[in-house]
């Protein structure tokens, strides 16, 4: 099982946590982006979602990307004005590990 191009469809921003310096020297953290990348964005069926819940996990959504090692549950993704956080480490696909990864994803309010 290959990733076909046309599923990396969903632009997405890989943002990540800095701390950066105000007018004052006050030190201060702000999300920068990290990335711009070609993902498959699927947010969970009401049944999955249920499960989730009911299993105690946050998961709203999948993002499968293609397969990287900078990318953790540190970070957070940007899609369509919503924010995601990262909230499982990447899973690798089931065939040899090294083509794809899925993210599980929680919608922040």
């Amino acid at each position: 099982m290959t990733l076909q191009a046309g599923e990396l469809r969903h632009r997405v921003a890989i943002q990540q946590k800095t701390k950066t310096y105000d007018k004052y020297n006050y030190e201060t953290e702000a999300w920068v982006e990290y990335k711009k990348l070609w993902s498959k964005l699927e947010f969970l069926s009401v049944k999955d979602s249920i499960n989730a819940k009911a299993a105690g996990s946050e998961t709203t959504a999948r993002l499968k990307l293609r397969k990287r090692d900078d990318i953790n549950t540190t970070m957070r993704v940007l899609y369509d004005g919503q924010i995601f956080q990262i909230v499982s480490p990447p899973k690798p696909d089931n065939e040899n590990g090294r083509i794809y990864m899925t993210l599980e994803l929680s919608l922040v309010e």
